[in-house]
């Protein structure tokens, strides 16, 4: 059969990456449309950031008091736009893995067609080579674009400067500048208003500005192709490669449990993904709303369920940022509001919060012993899989060992390594931080810094243990039953 031009390889791989990129984009538009994403910022801005986020691009933003809004007056006074006037400032980092999961399957798909088709042949492995490039070019263009245009304005919800300090900790509730309702020592200035009303409308932008770090986000989508289509090229069954030799051997080995734990997680995804889905897109409102973030970050719940179910500790955490000491204003806050800075932004009212997620009880039951039942079953289905699916010949162990069960602890090591290696990916892939913080006369006034944080090391190491036990456990279960099916 006749070969296939380089540059139509490489043309129908770039075809694959935009096809990809598109379908990242229409995810998010999705999901952000479901959360009223529209009523705050430019929905095609939105879209763009939340899919440059997908593949690891950050996103920082920004503002600053406007000098015609409240009090901007004394704004101005305290020195405007010059970096001595009030200003809010805050990043993200976090992946929104329903955008990333739909984009790397629609790759694969695209990618990979024309290598179904070829059915008389192998591909080549240069031909091979630059298909993959062009998806990888086409990729990281695409992707750095799509960070760059993620960039815009988002105005505040009402009332969030008074919120962020929690249930009593705004700027208006309490502290040296409360109203008179709060009881703030001011309480009794300006009619009855407070200082609190006047430093909080010089300190309540009503917008403000996003940008998502293109770089990161182009980086973070080669590497995003590269393993997409390493593991597809790994774990298809339809798809003649052009390994050979060694490569072939290592594929015939360790194929058939990466092949079933990661299309495991796939359909896991989906199964917790679609309904919520199509009930809230039913439903509206408030389900809708639950429906949007579903939509973007129901895989990123299932990784941290399943690590904990594998033994990893995950903690939320708060921490409140002290104001800066060389500030004098901030210390005269401090002082009057209580030790640490301004009420609410990490001052006296506030502590620093952790929570771990494995103590905490679901249905009676601690979180911890749900998940790892569940992860076990699933991991046993995961090992029962891949021991139909290898070839005995491929099932040695890795040391020298004949015994009558070597072919039981051949399986094991070979999943322990498999589970270990996923596991620890989705835990780092699934971590989030965030942090924001409010500045006057140069210096940070406070802010406050959360973080949901899972150990990837530990992660990888409960992997190698539960996934070793799974796999002997699995291998055990498909020699018993071909036993009985033969008896």
């Amino acid at each position: 059969m006749q070969l296939i031009s380089p540059g139509r390889n490489a043309l129908e791989g770039a075809a694959a990456a935009l096809c990809a990129v598109a379908a990242m984009a229409v995810v998010s538009a999705l999901a952000l449309a479901l959360l009223g994403a529209g009523s705050v910022g430019s929905a095609w801005s939105l879209t763009m950031a939340v899919t440059a986020m997908a593949v690891g691009g950050s996103v920082s933003a920004g503002s600053e008091a406007s000098a015609g809004s409240g009090a901007g007056g004394l704004a101005s006074l305290f020195g405007g736009g010059s970096g001595m006037g009030p200003s809010i400032s805050g990043a993200a980092d976090v992946a929104p893995l329903s955008v990333t999961l739909i984009g790397a399957v629609v790759l694969w798909v695209a990618f990979s067609w024309r290598l179904r088709q070829e059915n008389k042949r192998r591909f080549t492995a240069g031909e091979l080579v630059v298909r993959a490039a062009g998806a990888g070019t086409a990729a990281w263009i695409a992707l750095m674009v799509v960070g760059a245009l993620g960039q815009g304005s988002a105005a505040l919800p009402e009332g969030a400067m008074g919120a962020m300090g929690g249930p009593g900790g705004g700027l208006d509730a309490g502290g040296p500048f409360g109203g008179q309702d709060a009881g703030g020592p001011f309480g009794d200035l300006a009619g009855g208003g407070g200082l609190g009303d006047l430093v909080g409308g010089m300190m309540a932008p009503s917008a403000v500005t996003y940008q998502v770090n293109a770089v990161s986000a182009g980086l973070g989508a080669v590497v995003w192709a590269a393993v997409v289509l390493g593991i597809g090229c790994l774990i298809s069954r339809r798809v003649r490669l052009p390994l050979g030799g060694a490569l072939d051997r290592l594929r015939a080995t360790w194929a058939p449990s990466l092949s079933a734990v990661v299309r495991t997680m796939l359909v896991l995804a989906a199964v917790v993904l679609v309904p919520l889905v199509l009930v809230g897109a039913a439903v509206g409102d408030r389900a809708g709303t639950l429906a949007g973030g579903a939509l973007l970050l129901a895989p990123n719940a299932l990784a941290v369920f399943l690590s904990l179910g594998a033994g990893s500790s995950w903690t939320l955490g708060m921490h409140p940022v002290q104001s800066s000491g060389s500030n004098p204003l901030a210390g005269l806050m401090g002082q009057m509001g209580g030790s640490g800075g301004m009420p609410g932004l990490g001052g006296g009212q506030q502590t620093d919060r952790t929570e771990h997620l494995r103590s905490l009880a679901a249905g009676g039951w601690p979180l911890w012993l749900v998940a790892l039942a569940v992860t076990g079953a699933i991991l046993l289905g995961c090992a029962y899989r891949a021991s139909r699916t290898t070839h005995p010949a491929y099932m040695r162990p890795l040391h020298p060992y004949s015994g009558p069960l070597a072919r039981h602890l051949g399986m094991a090591e070979r999943f322990s390594v498999v589970t270990a290696v996923v596991l620890g990916g989705v835990a780092w892939l699934a971590g989030a931080s965030g942090n924001f913080g409010i500045s006057m006369f140069g210096s940070q006034m406070g802010g406050m810094q959360a973080e949901l944080a899972g150990s990837v090391l530990q992660t990888a190491a409960f992997g190698l243990l539960v996934g070793g036990l799974a796999g002997f456990a699995g291998s055990l279960l498909h020699t018993a039953r071909g036993a009985r099916a033969s008896r």
